[in-house]
């Protein structure tokens, strides 16, 4: 492992002040070692000044594709994933933590998971990582961090027919995890009540979810395809269960940006900011928009971008990927 330890955990101090995210961790896959393997190397986004800085070589063992990243306080986890092996992909239970305060201690093994699963969803509350799909034989299951063992999640009947959509997301002031299910004939979202350890279904028929999707306080924000060129925001609110107008004050939310992939992350950077991030291969940079979203106090939504359309930071990559706050 190289580059300096010290300054991980400096990066990791000064990615949050003053109740906001100023800057984002992201992991990319480019570069190869002296032995021609893929590493992994640590970076950091500062998204006030626009810039990238490298922060450390980093080489989780066996780390193989389509493995799923997920933050919990100063550790992050790789989870799963696919190798290829004898022409076949296969999915694995491997599971990796890297402690941004002890940088210099690099990747850990912990305790595999009960079920391979390739390209799981997942995401950390109250000191567990809530891990779903990627497996065939097994629906959900629990890590629990302190005691470093697994165990399988409840399943709710919708499990059987419906499919789970990307991304599951966290509700933490309700403390419960929405989850989005998409079947043949209905999509509906669903929240999963981690302290009670019970399913109850929100809304039997909820159109709208996407990659690009967050919540906080009431309103739910989904990102929507209109077609190639056209896109919209959609809010609803999940106490009294309706969808509320937004109105855009600026011009970028009419448009989806012409390099931004299906799928970019939204990411709460505090208050009423959020930020939406991808990687353009094209242009060979990252490019990000933070902008507002608010409730106007006439039973609707507000949005306007902050300084400017969009922003860029030049970085060449394949495959970064964000490390979600």
């Amino acid at each position: 492992m190289s580059g300096n330890t010290r300054n991980c955990s400096s990066y990791f101090d000064a990615r949050q002040r003053d109740g906001e995210i100023k800057g984002l961790f992201f992991l990319d896959k480019t570069q190869r070692d002296t032995e021609g393997k893929r590493r992994t190397d640590l970076h950091f986004l500062d998204l006030e000044r626009g810039e990238i800085s490298d922060v450390l070589s980093t080489t989780p063992p066996d780390v193989p594709l389509g493995s799923t990243v997920v933050t919990c306080g100063n550790h992050v986890y790789t989870i799963g994933g696919k190798i290829l092996r004898g022409g076949i992909l296969r999915s694995l239970n491997h599971v990796f933590r890297f402690d941004f305060k002890h940088a210099e201690r690099g990747w850990r093994k912990v305790s595999s998971m009960l079920y391979p699963r390739g390209l799981p969803e997942a995401l950390a509350a109250q000191g567990k990582i809530y891990v779903f799909k990627g497996s065939r034989d097994c629906f959900s299951e629990i890590y629990d961090i302190s005691g470093d063992s697994w165990v399988p999640l409840c399943v709710p009947s919708i499990a059987e027919y419906s499919g789970v959509s990307r991304p599951v997301l966290l509700d933490s002031s309700r403390s419960r995890i929405l989850v989005h299910f998409s079947g043949d004939r209905y999509k509906s979202l669903y929240a999963y009540y981690y302290n009670d350890k019970s399913w109850v279904c929100l809304d039997p028929k909820f159109p709208y979810w996407s990659p690009t999707v967050g919540i906080v306080g009431n309103v739910l924000y989904v990102f929507h395809e209109i077609s190639d060129e056209i896109c919209s925001w959609k809010a609803y609110d999940v106490q009294d269960k309706k969808w509320l107008p937004v109105k855009w004050l600026t011009e970028f939310s009419l448009h989806q940006p012409v390099t931004a992939p299906v799928g970019a992350p939204l990411i709460h950077l505090g208050n009423d900011k959020w930020c939406m991030v991808w990687h353009s291969i094209t242009l060979n940079c990252f490019e990000y928009l933070i902008f507002r979203m608010w409730r106007n106090g006439h039973g609707g939504i507000y949005a306007a971008d902050v300084d400017g359309y969009r922003t860029s930071a030049s970085f060449g990559s394949v495959n970064p990927t964000i490390l979600m706050p």
